[in-house]
């Protein structure tokens, strides 16, 4: 049997990683072909440099300006045609990316079973995040295998009526591959003498009025703590790159804003940071795997669990409540119980062992 993994983005990337290192061990290598979509051209070379990650084929249909709808189209087009030249028997699709519905979808449409990595994660708001929420509901209706990273996501599943047999908890692969590379660089903690906040967003729904409102609150972040930098990769959307500078034009050095780090250097900037204000679910599991406390600039998370643990605050998609979240961050540790809970919860770096057997089992596959 043949099988593709399809990706486009660099969380897909990160995420499949190990998995598909797993199954060309367990197989024949030449019987798991990695497809890529390009979805994110830029940000992928660097990582998969970084992760020594090879493709088979890359569709490269990454245009400027092009719509979520235009994206997903091209995508089922290119990969149609590669499951009719390869006959291909499954697909493995990750997360919540247009590249992954667009997976599912030519799955669906030639008839061939798609298992969903990272499934059943859930806000139940079509509009929070936009639209990747809708994304990953379209995808559990046309999965034949759904590979729950915790047992809520496996209860969401099961609320939208899910085959209970068709459902298995295997965790998170993203701590599999954080692991492994925290082990393999040693401290790769940014070496940095001023304190810092790490600030991500590039939410498409926090674009515009509701990012220049954060930008406001990371203003006055900046006034209230005068011994604390902000360090914030850029983002490649020039939307986001446009609102930042008109906002902090003249802020000197206190506000580092820096190219897109490959993987490694990236884990360590959330390693050396203070706190981490994002509006990314992957960086909110990150963040609070490396025991660094979370602020969350949205109005709901499909990770729960990180607040429920108090490793992450939610501070609204406007960071109306920035200024308090950090604050209580400051004025305590984090729980280490808490973190260990977290990493138990993902699978303490196994999951990827468990995604192939669960694979292989599904497909009587040895």
């Amino acid at each position: 049997m043949t099988g593709i993994v399809v990706f486009g983005t660099r969380p897909e990337a990160i995420k499949l990683a190990p998995v598909i290192g797993g199954l060309r061990n367990r197989l024949d290598p030449h019987s798991v072909k990695v497809v890529c979509s390009g979805q994110h051209r830029s940000l992928l070379t660097q990582t998969l440099h970084a992760l020594d990650f090879a493709v088979d084929v890359n569709f490269d249909l990454m245009v400027h300006h092009q719509t979520p709808a235009e994206v997903v189209r091209r995508i089922v087009s290119a990969l149609d045609r590669f499951i009719q030249d390869h006959k291909v028997d499954w697909i493995l699709v990750q997360g919540d990316t247009a590249t992954a519905l667009a997976g599912a979808l030519a799955g669906y449409l030639t008839g061939t079973p798609t298992i969903h990595l990272e499934a059943g994660l859930r806000t139940n708001d079509l509009n929070a995040p936009w639209p990747e929420e809708g994304f990953r509901q379209l995808i559990a209706r046309l999965a034949s295998l759904h590979l729950a990273p915790t047992q809520a996501a496996r209860a969401n599943l099961m609320a939208e009526n899910i085959p209970a047999d068709r459902i298995v908890v295997v965790g998170n692969t993203g701590l599999d591959i954080q692991t492994h590379t925290m082990k393999t660089m040693g401290d790769v903690r940014q070496g940095d003498a001023m304190p810092y906040f790490l600030v991500t967003l590039h939410r498409r729904e926090n674009l515009g009025e509701p990012l220049a409102a954060v930008c406001g609150h990371l203003e006055t972040l900046l006034n209230s703590y005068p011994g604390y930098r902000i360090l914030w990769p850029r983002h490649p959307n020039p939307e986001v790159i446009e609102t930042i500078e008109a906002h902090f034009l003249g802020s000197g050095d206190r506000l580092a804003i820096v190219d897109p780090m490959d993987y490694p250097d990236f884990l360590g900037a959330m390693a050396g940071a203070r706190v981490i204000i994002t509006d990314s679910g992957g960086v909110q599991e990150e963040g609070a795997s490396l025991g660094i406390p979370v602020v969350v600039i949205r109005d709901k998370t499909e990770r729960q669990e990180i607040v429920d643990l108090g490793l992450a605050a939610m501070a609204g998609s406007r960071g109306a409540g920035m200024e308090e979240a950090v604050s209580g961050f400051l004025g305590r540790q984090i729980d280490a119980a808490a973190v260990t809970r977290w990493r138990e919860i993902q699978g303490n770096g196994h999951a990827a062992v468990c995604v192939v057997e669960a694979i292989l089992q599904r497909f009587e596959l040895r």
